[in-house]
């Protein structure tokens, strides 16, 4: 039987104890998350690989961190949530310690395969107990300190390793996080209760391996086109894979009793549409900053702190935003605070449209704060709370943090290759038309877009001998090539992700009012009648 709560149940120190031990694994996690952003463009260096292959670094891990994610949360429920969220720990303070010391490309790309294993043990596990510890008038701003947390280690991540990569090189930042990791193993084991949900049946099998199909079709996808263009057959061929295996997912998560996607939730249309805004939110995101990471390295005249920077401001306003929207969260209209937050990002990237590539740092910075001011990440993880019953914590945050990170490598992969495309086009086409208006012979256009390609370490004879005698140099017309290769691809991509927010935007406005629900009374933290069964800290 359900009665009306008549008060507000008050979370006690040790709760909050438990809660900041369970923020500070998070923590970790995003940090070494935000240190590779500034590093690929110097790791694809190191390694000789392109562009669009270097991409390959974000994918490995994001294919086995989503893959991951609904599977951890059910072993989570079923086996206890501290003992996966300390495995995931151990694992990712290894394969951190592994990546630093990285003698090729490949064995990096193992090693932030199982980084993605650690990730996926740590996510849906705190954000579960969010669920556990906080009574639903609290979930807001205990949501609103996870989001900011977050953004705290996405901020210091990110604009510590413009500066350590710089005097260190890049294996520094993946010693810190091993370090940092190791820390946080000993604050969950000493600090964090055990926790279980109910969960019946043996493991989706089949259902896993559905996961790890789509996850890696999906996700190649931006590769690909990269590598091979959009009408290719190995494209076509992979996404024809993609949608099979969705659709075949979708009917076994319906005939099966116990799926590794719970279905059942992604059915009530409030989680369904949380979460599409929530997919759509991260690959905005996260195509804008890692299009700015190599506008910033790129253009001419910037570096790899600079694209440091950018990440650190934009974090640092996520982190004031997470808890003055979490905040508000708990007491005004959720569906209007929705509108009012994201409208903050769509003016930031409409803004950025505008810049080029000789736009002062200082006004980019300022962009990248208003834009991070406008994470809605509490009131999305609130809502989707408010959908999952108390018994599927694990899995349904596990379905929640699934699809988000399918949206962080799409964005960040697509971000990339976009941006390769859209730079190379632009930087050719400058070259050819700087060459005509200096008098360069026609026949030797092949060869300046040859030039090009190199970025000028590659200059034929002959071209260099007609350089010469016209008094022209190379580097020259390079530099303002850079300039406007770089000014074409943020703007093109700005544009992009001001549509995507436009969706959003779309979205929001389907998601229902909010009806008073009568709430049970038996909902205070840590209580059998919650059905959740507490064990002492070992």
């Amino acid at each position: 039987m359900e009665v009306q709560a008549t008060q507000k149940v008050k979370t006690t120190k040790q709760q909050w104890i438990q809660y900041m031990a369970l923020v500070f694994s998070a923590f970790i996690a995003v940090e070494a998350m935000a240190f590779q952003s500034p590093a690929i463009p110097v790791i694809s260096n190191h390694f000789q690989v392109p562009s669009h292959l270097a991409a390959l670094i974000v994918l490995s891990f994001y294919i086995m961190s989503a893959t991951l994610y609904p599977i951890s949360g059910r072993l989570a429920d079923k086996y206890g949530r501290k003992k996966v969220l300390l495995v995931g720990m151990a694992i990712f303070a290894v394969s951190e310690f592994a990546a630093a010391v990285s003698p090729t490309f490949s064995f990096l790309i193992v090693a932030r395969m199982f980084q993605g294993v650690g990730v996926a043990c740590i996510f849906p596990i705190v954000i579960a107990f969010i669920g556990v510890i906080f009574h639903e008038e609290s979930r807001g701003v205990a949501s609103g300190i996870f989001n900011s947390v977050q953004a705290i280690g996405a901020m210091l991540g990110a604009g510590l390793a413009g500066f350590l990569i710089k005097i260190y090189g890049w294996p520094i930042i993946y010693w810190v996080s091993g370090g940092l990791a190791t820390i946080g193993f000993f604050t969950i084991l000493f600090f964090v209760k055990e926790s279980k949900g109910v969960v019946s049946g043996k493991l989706d099998y089949i259902g896993t391996m559905l996961l790890f199909i789509i996850a890696g079709t999906v996700l190649s996808v931006s590769t690909l086109v990269g590598q091979f263009g959009l009408t290719s057959p190995y494209t076509l061929g992979t996404l024809g894979v993609a949608i099979l295996a969705l659709a075949i997912m979708w009917i076994h998560g319906n005939r099966s009793a116990h799926p590794i996607i719970e279905i059942s939730i992604l059915k009530q249309k409030v989680f369904a549409l949380i979460v599409l805004i929530y997919l759509i939110y991260t690959a905005a995101m996260q195509l804008l900053l890692y299009s700015m990471s190599f506008f910033l390295a790129l253009r001419p005249g910037g570096d790899v702190a600079e694209s440091g920077m950018f990440f650190m401001f934009n974090a640092g306003a996520a982190a004031i935003g997470g808890l003055i929207i979490g905040k508000l969260s708990d007491k005004v209209n959720n569906k209007k605070l929705l509108l009012v937050t994201y409208l903050l990002p769509l003016t930031a990237v409409l803004l950025l449209s505008r810049i080029d590539a000789y736009t002062q740092t200082p006004y980019i910075l300022t962009l990248a704060g208003f834009f991070g001011f406008g994470a809605a990440t509490a009131i999305l993880i609130k809502y989707a709370l408010q959908q999952i019953p108390p018994i599927k914590y694990g899995s349904g945050s596990g379905l929640l943090a699934v699809i988000r990170d399918f949206g962080a490598p799409l964005g960040s992969t697509t971000g990339i290759v976009l941006f390769s495309q859209f730079n190379t086009k632009a930087k050719t086409s400058s070259l050819v038309q700087q060459a005509t208006d200096a008098g360069v012979s026609p026949g030797l256009m092949g060869d300046v877009q040859q030039a090009a390609a190199t970025n000028g370490a590659t200059i034929s004879d002959a071209l260099n001998a007609e350089l010469v005698s016209l008094g022209i140099k190379f580097e020259d017309l390079l530099a303002t090539a850079l300039g406007e290769g770089a000014t074409s691809a943020i703007q093109n991509l700005s544009y992009t992700v001001a549509g995507f927010f436009i969706v959003i935007l779309i979205l929001v406005f389907l998601i229902p009012q909010k009806q008073k629900e009568k709430v049970p009374l038996a909902v205070a933290p840590f209580e059998e009648k919650l059905e959740e069964k507490l064990e002492p800290s070992n």
